[in-house]
């Protein structure tokens, strides 16, 4: 019952709630000709989160949010759209962090599928410099650290992800292309690195899956990829209203 009761939170209360306070913080600043690092103007086109899914009410599995994860509304979309994946499909995620939202994207993706997610161990070299402020992120005690804690409690869950690890600037995702119903970018927040990710994901996306990534508006390195992206390519990238979230279905 609380997996629904925190869903429809994160849908109905906290995005319409936040989406204004975004809104106006945008707004003031470009008023002030401020611009910041963790917020700029955007200009990809707009579209509503009940565009993006049939599902009306997420069920959301660990909600508490440490620092570096999700907002709960921004979940509650993906676990939405996770929930309408083809079942025996393979989601992706770029970026696993704590695991948060990879249990979720387990807990609400159909029985079959399959969800793997791709980390950076912290002893690992990088292809291009991390930026600051984002390196807690990777100096972790342990990837998916809440994934450990369920395997032996909810095992039906856990046992639907695969843990990877690796750089994603030099990562091998050819086995992963056309095959993906989701994929989710959540990785380094640097240009370069968005970028690679972005252009690895739209490879292992299969026709009529979605690819999601998170920070757009937020951190410049993903708002710079992916509006050079859109307007390079003009493949119909847009922002969920409310959130950072950028969104592209494959037809």
């Amino acid at each position: 019952m609380k997996e629904f009761f925190f869903g429809f939170y994160g849908l109905y209360i906290y995005l319409p709630l936040s989406g204004l306070l975004r809104k106006w913080r945008r707004f003031s600043r470009k008023i002030r000709k401020k611009e910041g690092q963790l917020l700029q103007q955007i200009s990809l086109p707009s579209i509503s989160w009940y565009q993006c899914t049939i599902t009306r009410v997420a069920r959301i599995w660990e909600h508490d949010k440490a620092n570096g994860n999700i907002r709960i509304s921004e979940l509650s979309i993906i676990n939405s759209i996770a929930a309408n994946c083809e079942d025996g499909t393979s989601l992706f995620e770029i970026g696993t962090f704590d695991g948060r939202t990879t249990l979720n994207l387990a807990f609400s993706s159909p029985t079959n599928c399959k969800v793997f997610t791709l980390d950076l161990k912290p002893e690992m070299d990088t292809v291009f410099s991390l930026e600051k402020g984002e390196r807690h992120m990777v100096e972790k005690e342990k990837s998916g650290a809440r994934i450990e804690k369920h395997k032996e409690s909810s095992s039906s869950i856990t046992e639907k992800i695969d843990q990877l690890f690796g750089d994603s600037a030099k990562f091998d995702f050819s086995t992963y292309y056309n095959s993906c119903s989701l994929v989710f970018v959540d990785g380094s927040h640097q240009y370069d690195y968005a970028l690679s990710d972005s252009k690895e994901a739209i490879k292992m996306i299969k026709k009529g899956g979605v690819i999601i990534w998170h920070d757009y508006g937020i951190w410049e390195g993903v708002t710079k990829a992916l509006e050079e992206i859109e307007s390079k390519d003009k493949i119909g990238l847009k922002v969920i209203s409310g959130t950072s979230l950028a969104y592209w279905k494959s037809e």
